[in-house]
């Protein structure tokens, strides 16, 4: 009976099946317990066999009375049974949300680029690469709502935004301030801005009231596309934050679920969510998945094609109709695979140029991302990026390489983001605050790794935020880089360093290897795949001079090959030795570049155009 559909049992025996698994759940798990502990016993075959119809009907009854969510006791009378019921929330459940979220099979892929297709609604389009402008840019990240917390704090990138939104006001135009600080982000070597959550909204942005408007307290649509226009004559593109796992409780799809009470199955939009039997905090008449317990967070069902074709319509609105450039996706590694190839497909339909940033935490990155698979074009690098700044505080860059060669193999067909501080972290300043000269070497890595750089707004002028004291001391008014101690010195060096990076294409674009580390000295090379170039940078994060021999036989010079600094100060380091090694002077808490210029061939014999005279090519 129990290994049979619902359809196929014997209605009688199954509810008495699952009245017991509701009555005697606790002895079922006491009998599982005890099993563990006598596993060693001789009669342990027997008790296993005693114990299995137990386990049976406790499985098959479970899942009869609570099919997805967190099982919790409900309240109940004295002599009442014992019940479970699902409640609001969807932390602590070990149970999937998705299934179908793991890695896709080859033929589940879409086509390449170069091939036509045709999509969902039956336009024809050829999947495009990851754009050139991305790989090659440097990110800015401005967060601009403003966030509950204590008074004083928060108020997002403008100061003074409200925490809440009372959803009445009239649009102000902070948004149009963007303007004044667009001298600054040039200057610096910006190219991209990604704005975080700046949709209609409740109160922090990532609960969404109506992702067809800008958020009132910023600003309204006409004044977005003012901006926009701005930053795009600028050469400056724009990326949107998507969060489409979940919405607040004031979307209006929520609203109606909310309204129709205990008739919640009725409603049109029960299938946008993840609802059941029970009840929440919020005195609901149903139960439901939100994110990570936050139950102002309801998660949306993205596997229900209502909810897919809305997703679809709000992201090629963004794309096709305002223009923008891309999406940064929120917890994309939380949300199907499939669902992101789809939405890719979409995107592409209302902007070719576009590009998809998934913020991708836990798990294989390859799940979600894969440019040439039809997947992500890029994800966040939160291995690489913690190990940024930690292995500079700890003095520990074993920790770095480590991750480093995680990135190489796992991840070496992608181009990921690195950041050193974001809206969710402590930012750099105050993790580095105990020694402040490894703030430097801090963004002097973040521009010279492999992988894409994303700044912090505020980040470029040593702005502090510590996470204990609330998101809100991370989401602070933006300043000037003279407001802050050392901050126009930093501001100078990153602008500088950003340079420096634009004119060396293996910076950019270079393949990444250790040459040498200590837990203070880290030397590798960046290795240009289309020119001859190669770069080494070297790193000592410790208050002492340090003097390291290095191997650069791997690099493939010969000996004689000059090696000239083109950043940071320190001794000359000559050429490539003929044992191949070379001799590197990196001083205290420094950070420096060297080129390995290529020998010029020695010139050829012979009259002028003879064979082997001038024009003739190099043997």
């Amino acid at each position: 009976q129990l290994t049979q559909p619902p359809d196929r049992c014997c209605p009688k025996l199954r509810r008495a099946l699952q009245r017991f698994t509701e009555q005697h759940f606790s002895c079922v798990v006491s009998v599982i317990s005890i099993m563990g502990l006598s596993r060693h016993s001789r009669g342990l075959p027997l008790f296993m066999l005693l114990a299995l119809p137990l386990i049976l009907v406790c499985v098959s009854g479970v899942a009869g009375v609570v099919p997805v969510g967190v099982l919790r006791a409900s309240p109940r009378l004295a002599g009442e049974p014992f019940r479970l019921s699902l409640r609001g929330g969807g932390a602590g459940t070990s149970m999937p949300k998705y299934p179908s979220n793991k890695a896709l099979h080859q033929e589940e892929y879409t086509p390449p680029f170069g091939t036509l297709i045709r999509s969902r609604s039956g336009a024809m389009f050829s999947p495009t690469p990851t754009p050139k402008w991305f790989e090659d840019g440097i990110l800015y990240q401005i967060y601009p709502l403003g966030t509950p917390g204590e008074a004083g704090k928060g108020g997002g990138f403008f100061g003074g935004v409200p925490a809440e939104n009372d959803l009445k006001s009239p649009p102000t135009s902070k948004i149009l301030e963007v303007a004044e600080w667009i001298d600054h982000l040039e200057h610096l070597g910006v190219t991209m801005i990604y704005f975080s959550p700046i949709f209609e909204s409740e109160t922090h942005g990532y609960d969404t009231v109506d992702y067809f408007q800008i958020d009132r307290r910023v600003g309204d649509l006409q004044s977005f596309k003012k901006v926009l226009e701005l930053l795009h004559k600028r050469g400056i593109k724009v990326i949107l934050d998507g969060v489409f796992n979940h919405t607040g409780r004031k979307f209006f799809a929520f609203k109606e679920l909310v309204a129709a009470g205990a008739n919640w199955a009725q409603c049109p939009y029960k299938d946008w969510y993840f609802i059941s039997e029970g009840n929440s905090t919020y005195d609901d008449a149903f139960a439901y998945r939100s994110w990570e317990g936050h139950e102002e967070l309801p998660e949306l069902n993205v596997e229900s094609e209502q909810v897919r074709d809305y997703l679809f319509k709000v992201a090629k609105f963004w794309l096709g109709e305002v223009g923008v450039d891309g999406w940064r996706l929120d917890v994309a590694h939380e949300l199907p695979p499939s669902f992101w190839r789809d939405f890719r497909t979409a995107c592409t339909e209302g902007n070719p140029e576009h590009v998809l940033l998934g913020e991708v935490i836990h798990g294989d990155y390859n799940t979600w991302v894969g440019p040439l698979k039809g997947l992500l074009h890029s994800g966040t690098n939160y291995q690489l990026s913690k190990a940024l700044w930690s292995s500079l505080k700890d003095h520990n860059f074993w920790e770095l390489t480590t991750s480093f060669n995680r990135d190489l193999t796992l991840y070496r067909d992608m181009n990921l983001v690195n950041f050193l501080s974001n809206h969710d972290v402590a930012r750099v300043a105050t993790q580095l605050e105990g020694e402040p000269q490894l703030i430097y070497l801090a963004h002097f890595m973040l521009l010279t790794v492999r992988g894409i750089p994303c700044i912090y707004y505020g980040d470029e002028c040593r702005v502090p935020g510590r996470k204990e004291e609330g998101d809100a001391a991370l989401r602070m008014p933006m300043v000037k880089p003279a407001d802050v101690e050392g901050g126009q010195q930093l501001y100078d060096m990153i602008a500088g360093l950003i340079k420096l990076r634009q004119q060396h294409e293996c910076l950019v674009r270079g393949w990444q290897s250790t040459l040498y580390h200590q837990n203070n000295e880290l030397i590798f090379s960046r290795t240009s795949s289309t020119t001859s170039d190669i770069i080494i940078v070297a790193v000592n994060s410790a208050s002492e001079h340090c003097h390291v021999e290095v191997e650069l036989g791997p690099l493939g010079m010969p000996p004689g090959t000059p090696i000239r600094g083109i950043y940071g100060d320190g001794a000359d380091v000559g050429a490539v030795g003929e044992d191949y090694k070379a001799r590197f002077h990196i001083p205290p808490y420094t950070g420096r570049i060297f080129i390995l210029e290529q020998p010029k061939p020695p010139e050829a014999e012979g009259g002028e155009g003879g064979e082997g005279g001038e024009g003739a090519p190099p043997a």
